[in-house]
């Protein structure tokens, strides 16, 4: 027996709702009510608006019930959440803290160690796969650490990031009002011990990687202006007191009249002012020791060596030297590149 359907509105009037409405499906379920106001059957009715007589069926219920609301679509429910917030909270600590491997037997957690942890501690049973998407969700991901010394100085590290250079430069007698720009230098090696890198490949094979065991070297020293993106680089063969001199000696005669440069160096014994000749339109700040995460241009050589010189075979100095011009010429043409690396929290400080 055929449902009977509420009157509120006639035939006509549900069709110019239809019209009017934007919806698609809501504007079919009331031609299928008109229809059906109209004197056709429930199945005629159904088939003209393009649905079966069991969905208009349906339909009808939630119209006879609600009006014209019942026929919109209701939220869909989700299910809920496998693990609690506080439980999520709770391995997103255990995560932070690293395992202890002599208690738990490894050095980094992975996805069935992690599971079972949580079936020990919650006594909820997770696939691998499901409990890669909830780390996921809460914002992890498996990465290649950084190595970190043991020797740093973490509170050094934060009070030269939130303090900036001011006391640095204090320190240096320099007052921050002759700092008209912050430069970070680095030297990085390019040579024949060659390295591999992370390359797409076809699943359940380790890919093949060119890898140099020579033992021939140039060097790259850059210094970096994150605020601009500007760049400076020249290729030595050594890395010593006599070639950081050069470097600067160079470098100083592409700073304008007047300016005065503060560059940032990681206190290796070479970069020292004793040993090496200082120009007078360069200031030089040395960051905590053991800190090379406080070092912009340590993500420049990174995406240098990743993108150019991974995966190559060199014949000989020259050839080392011609990868390096050419690698770093490819990377420093764009400074919006280098400002997106190296233009770290505390640096924003000194150029604001």
């Amino acid at each position: 027996m055929a449902l009977e359907i509420r009157v509120d509105y006639p035939a006509v009037e549900l069709r110019r709702f239809a019209r009017r409405e934007t919806n698609g499906r809501v504007a079919s379920r009331l031609q299928a009510l008109a229809n059906a106001l109209s004197g056709m059957s429930h199945a005629q009715a159904a088939d003209a608006a393009g649905m079966d007589r069991q969905t208009l069926r349906d339909w009808v219920v939630h119209y006879n019930a609600e009006g014209l609301a019942g026929l919109r679509d209701r939220p869909k429910g989700h299910p809920e959440p496998r693990l609690s917030e506080g439980e999520q909270g709770s391995l997103a600590n255990v995560l932070f803290r690293g395992p202890d491997p002599d208690r738990d037997g490894l050095s980094a957690w992975t996805l069935p160690a992690l599971r079972d942890l949580i079936e020990t501690r919650f006594a909820k049973r997770l696939h691998p796969a499901g409990l890669s998407r909830i780390l996921r969700a809460n914002g992890f991901s498996r990465q290649k650490a950084r190595a970190s010394h043991p020797r740093k100085d973490a509170k050094a590290q934060e009070r030269f990031k939130k303090g900036g250079l001011a006391q640095a430069l204090r320190a240096a007698r320099v007052s921050p009002g002759q700092a008209d720009r912050a430069v970070a230098p680095r030297r990085g090696p390019g040579g024949q011990t060659g390295r591999t890198c992370h390359l797409w490949w076809a699943k359940g094979r380790r890919p093949p990687g060119l890898c140099d065991q020579r033992f021939e070297w140039a060097y790259i020293f850059g210094a970096v202006e994150p605020a601009t993106g500007k760049a400076f680089s020249l290729v030595l063969p050594y890395a010593d007191a006599a070639m950081m001199s050069l470097f600067l000696a160079y470098f100083a005669r592409t700073i304008e009249d007047g300016v005065h440069v503060v560059m940032v160096h990681d206190g290796a014994g070479w970069h020292a002012e004793k040993v090496i000749d200082l120009p007078a339109n360069i200031t030089l700040v040395t960051m905590p020791p053991y800190s090379p995460e406080l070092n912009p241009v340590e993500r420049l050589w990174l995406f240098l060596r990743e993108r150019f010189l991974s995966l190559r075979i060199f014949r000989d100095r020259d050839h080392i030297i011609d990868a390096c011009c050419q690698a770093w010429n490819a990377e420093t043409e764009d400074p919006d590149r280098i400002r997106s690396l190296c233009l770290y929290p505390w640096i924003k400080q000194v150029s604001s």
